[in-house]
């Protein structure tokens, strides 16, 4: 066949590939062109925020003293749920990470990272109608058991490595976890007794608060309410450290607790500071639970039996009855961008350390 009837009968073809390529290129284009658009206006909600609440708050402000509570309130909400969950959340990783079964980290797990989808609203009304009156007359009980549950955690620990052999044989058997948890119910029952012998002497007039609504009760709701968000980071960044390190400190003579604190807890810290700060961020910004339970007591004491009022339960409360262009609407104002300033002086912190961490442990 000639060299033209080829080219004849291959040009529909040629047409039809560079029809088909030019659609492509012009779907990829719009493609393009809307996620460049979505990103415009993340980036413009981002900086208009900030701007909105920065041109309404422009004007006289007479009493900013009333934000130093405020601060002051939303600080002391977010330590005492650090102090409580992030250990506790912590504990719990490495647990999963490193001496739960596969079948048992299976099942904990995602039961966990579901509790994070209950809402803060549901935790704020059980703090709020149930743990609030029981906390009242339970306090020295619950410090007590805040005491005495470490010791006990950190005994058992140590009964694990002088007798490895049992520890296996209750591993191996998964009777591990409800060996743990029925000392932890023991210890519960011990701190009860011991807080009845003492109730009505020298500790309820030292520890017994003078309302339920308190920030004990605050530390421990919103400790509980952070565990999944610190657990699911913390847990992710332990087990993601390579199991060869560890099996490289056992082959050198390293028990499992010194591998886990001189190298595994060191190689995981950038995630663990992630965990930390996301949930330092997630306690900050936490409104129904500090609303429902904390008193809203806009006061100065740092004491553990006294109430608080944060800026985002503040928002909450007087958002609805500001006027705009009033005093009262100016310094909501300021004070939501306060909170929206601490937040992100937090996160810039948050990465610069993470990056910092990040280089040092990838150059050992």
């Amino acid at each position: 066949m000639p060299a033209d009837l080829h080219a004849t009968a291959d040009f529909p073809l040629s047409i039809r590939r560079d029809a088909i390529l030019r659609g492509r290129l012009r779907r990829e284009r719009w493609v393009a062109r809307a996620v460049a658009a979505a990103a415009a206006l993340v980036l413009l909600a981002v900086i208009g925020m900030p701007a909105f609440l920065v041109l309404n708050a422009a004007g006289s402000i007479d009493n900013l003293s009333t934000l130093l509570p405020l601060l002051v309130g939303s600080l002391r909400a977010s330590m005492y749920a650090l102090l409580f969950g992030f250990p506790l959340a912590v504990l719990a990783a490495i647990w999963c990470a490193r001496f739960a079964s596969a079948r048992l980290r299976a099942l904990i797990k995602p039961l966990l990272e579901v509790f994070e989808a209950v809402p803060s609203v549901v935790l704020g009304l059980v703090a709020a109608l149930s743990l609030a009156p029981w906390l009242a007359h339970h306090v020295v009980t619950v410090l007590l058991f805040l005491i005495l549950a470490p010791l006990l955690l950190a005994f058992c620990g140590a009964m694990s490595e002088r007798y490895p052999s049992v520890a296996r044989r209750l591993a191996r058997s998964h009777w591990q976890l409800c060996a743990a948890t029925l000392a932890l119910l023991a210890t519960a029952f011990l701190c009860n007794g011991l807080a009845g012998m003492l109730g009505n002497s020298i500790a309820s007039a030292f520890w017994e608060p003078a309302t339920p609504w308190n920030a004990l009760l605050i530390g421990l709701v919103l400790g509980v309410a952070i565990v999944p968000t610190v657990f699911s980071i913390a847990e992710d960044a332990l087990f993601g450290v390579p199991a060869s390190l560890a099996d490289g400190a056992h082959a050198l003579g390293a028990t499992r607790w010194q591998t886990i604190w001189r190298l595994l807890l060191p190689a995981a810290s950038p995630g663990l500071l992630a965990a930390l700060l996301l949930g330092f961020g997630r306690a900050l910004g936490e409104t129904m639970i500090v609303l429902m339970a904390s008193g809203n007591t806009p006061v100065l004491d740092l004491g553990l039996a006294s109430g608080l009022r944060t800026i985002a339960a503040n928002l909450a409360l007087e958002a609805p009855i500001a006027i705009p262009g009033s005093a009262q609407y100016r310094l909501l104002l300021l004070s939501a961008i306060a909170l929206f300033s601490l937040c992100l002086i937090v996160n810039a912190m948050a990465e610069m350390v993470r990056g910092w961490l990040r280089r040092r442990y990838a150059r050992l």
